[in-house]
């Protein structure tokens, strides 16, 4: 286990008394969007997980018993974010100036990990380690998740452990097409939260999309009009919240981490973000992005 990483907020918050932005984070300085996919311009992921499991037949909680003997145990959003949680919609955090290594440089800050996927309440619980492991300092494991979620492990497989998983817990279903069952929801889109990005672009924001993927498609006719730099964790072999796999998108971005805000619905993959140097955004609602982000971009996205 390493030491626990440099705090990753500033002693400033996003917005002072007036409701505007602090002098760090005025447009000029912040130049790129960086967007989650799944229960960002998604529906919520505990409604799609929720309904998946109706369609299936699963028990949620012998489903949340699996993910959290995979994943790690969960914790409140407000304490999975790391460091000062501010902004009108408390879900903002700012970075540190000093959370990356130099370039070039080696260490394990650039293998660090915690836990976390998709599952039902992770829309409001993050991941967290166990008692008295700082958070983001789980050591890269072999966890079925994280493995699909770098493309180490092919869906099938997945689907068959999980399967199995699932029907020791007392849950049988079909392994075959199991995940896609579960992120059918998924596929439908959030216009809103489409719209919004499209409008960053349109108002000279540089968009990105970052998402970890398990296994799922893409709707690749919406990324040539909608984001200048494509991640997925499957095709890089890294996931959020590892820390490089932010510092990669930024560099597709041809920025610098404080250059942009990364909107994620994983408190734990916000507060990464920030530990990467970037100005982390919680979402749980559009209403409330849309007001962050007019207020870090100093500029209207309606």
């Amino acid at each position: 286990m390493t030491d626990t990483p440099a705090d990753p907020t500033t002693a400033v918050p996003p917005h002072d008394a007036t409701g505007e932005a602090p002098q760090a984070a005025r447009a000029g300085t912040l130049k790129a969007l960086v967007v989650d996919w799944g229960g960002v311009l998604t529906p919520p992921l505990d409604a799609a997980m929720a309904a998946w499991a109706e369609r299936d037949g699963v028990d949620l909680g012998h489903f949340r018993d699996v993910m959290r003997a995979w994943v790690g145990p969960r914790r409140p959003a407000t304490e999975a974010l790391e460091g000062s949680v501010v902004g009108p919609g408390r879900g903002v955090v700012l970075p540190s100036r000093d959370a990356l290594p130099a370039p070039g440089s080696t260490g394990p800050v650039a293998d660090v990990e915690q836990s976390g996927g998709p599952g039902p309440e992770n829309g409001e619980d993050g991941g967290s380690g166990t008692a008295g492991d700082p958070p983001m300092l789980w050591l890269s494991g072999d966890s079925p998740v994280h493995r699909l979620e770098r493309g180490e492990l092919p869906v099938a497989e997945f689907d068959a452990v999980l399967a199995a998983r699932l029907a020791e817990q007392g849950s049988p279903v079909a392994a075959p097409g199991l995940t896609r069952r579960m992120l059918g929801d998924l596929e439908r889109l959030d216009d809103s939260m489409l719209g919004l990005v499209r409008r960053a672009r349109d108002a000279g924001v540089r968009t990105a999309l970052l998402s970890n993927s398990w296994g799922n498609a893409y709707p690749t006719e919406l990324m040539d009009g909608l984001f200048d730099a494509v991640v997925i964790s499957g095709e890089v072999g890294m996931r959020k919240p590892e820390l490089r796999i932010y510092r990669h998108t930024v560099d597709l971005l041809g920025l610098e981490p404080g250059e942009c805000v990364m909107v994620d619905d994983l408190p734990h993959n916000v507060s990464a973000a920030a530990a990467a140097g970037m100005v982390g955004v919680l979402h749980r609602t559009y209403d409330e992005t849309l007001g962050e982000l007019e207020i870090l971009f100093d500029r209207p996205l309606r």
